[in-house]
């Protein structure tokens, strides 16, 4: 599924239409392009509790909903799992909110936060925010990561429903990859379950 990200910011795509035809298992050539690099592993934040406060502040933790104890170890299973799978990661980003930056840190070891990956729009609903949002990380997608390695996003689901029209439960990924164009393909969406079960692939 090709996506063209100059075009997003115009347009918003039904979610379950946007998913249909996707694989989600991680077949061997999948696993074999992970290994190799070149791809974007985009995971919504793991389980969480709480709320966040009507004053919410991106880098104030007391302000937010926050990740659970099941959500800390959900994250830590499925970030030993990408290393049992020999899948290598470069550049690791997150949004502010602290679920999301807690949840790349514990899923591979490091962090950058940075606000393009914040989602202002569930708070104000402005078409501005909701066009920032989709340009900030189709500019992120559309990326190529460093030779070799993948590159690995935490944020907020409803960012990338706004860009693709996709849903992801808690802890789920999309696997995409960036294209020169400027478009990006969409491989897969894997759960924790898709993940432990590619280790029967071996190699």
């Amino acid at each position: 599924m090709r996506r063209l990200c100059l075009a997003l910011p115009f347009v918003l795509f039904p979610a379950a239409a946007q998913s249909v035809g996707v694989p989600q298992e991680v077949s061997p050539a999948l696993l074999a392009q992970l290994r190799a690099g070149g791809l974007v592993l985009y995971f919504r934040h793991f389980g969480t509790e709480g709320a966040d406060a009507p004053d919410v502040t991106p880098g104030d933790c007391s302000t937010q909903r926050l990740l659970s104890a099941q959500g800390r170890a959900e994250a830590r299973a499925v970030g030993g799992l990408l290393r049992e799978l020999r899948i290598p990661l470069g550049t690791v980003l997150s949004g502010e909110y602290c679920r999301n930056r807690d949840s790349a840190a514990l899923l591979a070891g490091r962090v950058t936060a940075t606000s393009a990956l914040n989602n202002p729009y569930f708070r104000t609903g402005t078409e501005a925010d909701r066009r920032r949002v989709v340009t900030n990380l189709c500019a992120l997608l559309s990326t190529p990561p460093r030779t070799g390695t993948n590159t690995l996003i935490v944020t907020h689901e409803q960012n990338l429903r706004l860009t693709t029209g996709w849903m992801l439960a808690e802890g789920e990924a999309a696997v995409l990859r960036p294209r020169p164009d400027g478009t990006f393909t969409v491989l897969a969406r894997i759960t924790r379950a898709g993940w432990q079960a590619a280790l029967r692939l071996g190699g």
